[in-house]
């Protein structure tokens, strides 16, 4: 660049004569120094990005959070989008912490490529924390959360879900009041993203009743084989309702799939290179409500009248949970045994047996976890300059 701004400058004026003064000079000079500036390559890329719009300055890079329970299918979903050939055989490794991919796309036709910055948040509850990194200040302004339902322990789906949209509800909504905070433009972003958000659901019947995320939110739920094998389908079409309620209700999309389902991974596929990318697809997303097949439908395009209601409730919410609840009882509670994570079941069986060597071992596991945050932001910043970070996901169109 300071060659290109060198090249850009005009040839130096013939020397003056001796009998200019010094004070005469220096005026001079600096005219000079102005007008080369004016003119230099530097001056104009500083005018070019002033007048960038909002949205322009936003659009190069867009940040994905997966988050959902432990073993519930984020990382498989994350895979098969980077890489559709992928087998579904094979299976991920379980996520600790929080991981961290990307992913690159040009449209047809574009010199420019969108960067997505794919976050996968392991499913302990202990990670609650590390949601503040992918969502922040500084990605709100282009910013997707998907919540992935493991529809296989179809008793754990609505608490889990519950969970997840009370939290990211809470950060999402933090992190767009930072960024209108940081300056005019963030200001006029986080503006722009919120009546983005409203211009969905304007006009539609069901506006006083719903709760739209402030930032765009799928719902997925992995699994659908299981949950049709395992389970009848008066009990599964409950489900879905249940779902498809949750999900309007939080101005979210709701899309289920299953390794095994060409169609409803192509689905999934679709919709996350529509809301990372703007790509559109060819007679676009098909919407699917018959509860026989993976549900698929879109933020804004459901209703209350089509849903309808869960028998005898007078709210909602609770109806929907109470009804869920009957069809899928939780193993726990039939066992009244108290639910505990994994990492509460690991530490108990530690204090059984203390060992200098085991606890030693704990403390710098502990400490390589706050390496593993610190590495997981120096990755994005490398990804955004365009330098390889730890893993490269090349995204196939």
């Amino acid at each position: 660049l300071a060659q290109a701004v060198c090249c850009w400058y005009k040839p130096a004026a013939p020397v003056p004569s001796r009998t200019m003064s010094l004070k005469a000079k220096k005026k001079d000079a600096g005219q000079k120094n102005d007008e080369d500036f004016e003119n230099s390559i530097l001056a104009r890329l500083t005018r070019e990005h002033q007048e960038l719009s909002v949205g322009e300055e936003f659009t190069n890079d867009v940040t994905v959070l997966f988050c959902g329970s432990k073993k519930s299918g984020k990382t498989s979903l994350v895979d098969r989008f980077i890489n559709p050939a992928k087998d579904e055989k094979d299976q991920p490794k379980p996520t600790v912490a929080l991981d961290y991919k990307y992913a690159r796309y040009a449209a047809e036709g574009s010199s420019s490529k969108v960067l997505a910055h794919i976050y996968d948040l392991g499913g302990d509850e202990n990670n609650d924390d590390l949601v503040n990194i992918p969502v922040s200040a500084g990605t709100a302004g282009n910013l997707v959360l998907a919540v992935v339902l493991d529809l296989s322990e179809p008793h754990s789906v609505l608490p889990s879900l519950e969970r997840w949209l009370k939290l990211l509800q809470v950060q999402s909504a933090k992190s767009l009041e930072a960024l209108a905070k940081e300056s005019s433009s963030g200001s006029k972003r986080a503006e722009a993203v919120r009546a983005a958000r409203a211009e969905i659901f304007n006009g539609h019947p069901d506006a006083e009743s719903m709760n739209p995320f402030p930032v765009q939110l799928i719902i997925f739920g992995a699994k659908w084989d299981v949950l049709c094998s395992d389970h009848d389908p008066e009990k599964r079409k409950g489900l879905c309702r249940a779902l498809r309620y949750f999900a309007h209700a939080n101005g979210a999309s709701l899309v289920l799939s299953s390794l095994k389902d060409k169609t409803s991974m192509n689905a999934v596929r679709s919709l996350l290179r529509q809301v990372l990318f703007g790509a559109s697809t060819k007679g676009g997303i098909p919407e699917q409500l018959d509860p026989a097949k993976p549900i698929c439908v879109l933020a804004g395009k459901d209703s209350l009248q089509n849903i309808g209601a869960p028998s005898g409730a007078q709210a909602m919410d609770r109806g929907w949970r109470d009804l869920i609840a009957d069809y899928f009882p939780d193993p726990q509670r039939m066992n009244k045994e108290p639910k505990r994570s994994e990492s509460e079941q690991v530490a108990d069986e530690l204090l059984k047996y203390p060992e200098s060597s085991i606890d030693g071992m704990v403390e710098q596991r502990l400490e390589e976890l706050q390496q593993y945050r610190r590495q997981v932001e120096r990755n994005q910043r490398l990804a955004s300059e365009g330098i390889d970070g730890r893993k490269d996901g090349t995204f196939a169109a």
